[in-house]
């Protein structure tokens, strides 16, 4: 249990497998009209330890400042280690689930959320001839991924949310008023909660402290993630974010220029490759191995989805084209053609 700003309490699900199951933040904004943001992840055991940890906060809030009741919950977006735990926890403490239209939608059932969020998707923007090699391994990376949200995750999908709210809008916390922000990026669902006169933002995904936040297909956007952080930017007031992952940022702005400096960055790295690849032309692959000299098969995967992205965002831009062979796609500056 920890305090991390006054009556708002961060439970933290220990993760497992690196990145593949990362370390949860949820918090408790405790007091008479209180709220859970975020869910977690669903496994029975995850569940059990996260109600254990709440009935101590439970305990130390009546002891210190009286009424403690959780009335809902709601989560920043529809990714699989944020709303799995929503079925379990809404059993055993009778919350609401509270969801904007859009994530309703995608954790719904399979189908949506399978469209939503599917890693595999970034291929349909590299790979033009799809073959029996590729419908084999797409096949097996489906199986492998319907094991990781099942076992590791404890996915479970919401078909009767309690209450759709708008995407920006305020709603009541403890007789605080409260401002549900759209910021997509991450993930086209994401919104952020802010309270004004507290100064404080949970931030979700969107900004974390000492790590870049994943992008990739089908659903996330470099250049709604910038506009989403500059929105948060300017913010009145604003002193203290509470992420989804790792540790409270004290100093947002701060931290806010440096995501913004690194995208920016990221940005031209990727368009000074492609230039000085202009003769020949490279593809994703290449423009991948030139970004990480030293890096593993693991860590291109994961760094493929914000290189697939970046590269649509200068196609859009029209700053590079790109030329569709036999059995792959390369890209040219523009002015090489």
């Amino acid at each position: 249990m920890d305090e991390v700003f006054p009556c708002i309490f961060l439970i933290k699900q220990k993760g497992s497998f690196g990145q593949i199951k990362p370390t949860e933040n949820i918090y408790i904004l405790a007091g008479h009209d209180g709220i859970i943001y975020d869910a977690g992840y669903g496994n029975r055991k995850m569940v059990k330890i996260f109600i254990k940890e709440l009935n101590e906060i439970k305990k130390f809030y009546e002891e210190n400042n009286g009424v403690f009741k959780l009335t809902r919950i709601l989560v920043s977006h529809g990714h699989p280690d944020h709303f799995s735990g929503l079925k379990r926890i809404r059993k055993a403490l009778g919350v609401k689930i509270v969801l904007t239209e859009k994530t309703a939608e995608i954790i719904r059932n399979k189908n949506n959320f399978g469209k939503s969020f599917n890693a595999d998707n970034y291929k349909d923007h590299f790979i033009v001839k799809k073959g029996l090699g590729y419908r084999i391994r797409s096949f097996v990376q489906h199986l492998f991924s319907d094991l990781v949200y099942k076992q590791i995750y404890g996915l479970s999908f919401i078909t009767d949310p309690d209450e759709i709210i708008a995407e920006n809008t305020q709603i009541s916390i403890n007789n605080e008023n409260w401002q549900i922000i759209n910021s997509p990026g991450h993930a086209v669902d994401h919104i952020s909660l802010y309270n004004e006169e507290k100064g404080v933002l949970l931030s979700g995904d969107n900004i974390l402290n000492s790590m870049t936040t994943w992008l990739g297909p089908p659903n996330c956007n470099i250049e709604d993630y910038i506009n989403s952080i500059n929105t948060i930017r300017k913010l009145i007031n604003l002193k203290i974010i509470l992420p989804a992952h790792g540790s409270v940022i004290a100093h947002p702005i701060k931290r806010l220029n440096e995501i913004l400096e690194h995208r920016k960055k990221r940005t031209q790295q990727v368009l000074d490759i492609i230039q000085n690849s202009s003769k020949n032309g490279i593809s994703p692959d290449e423009i991948i191995r030139r970004l990480y000299p030293a890096g593993k098969r693991m860590q291109f995967e994961i760094v493929r989805g914000w290189v697939s992205l970046t590269i649509r965002m200068l196609e859009i831009k029209n700053l590079v084209k790109r030329n569709e062979e036999k059995k792959k796609i390369k890209f040219y500056p523009v002015n090489s053609f």
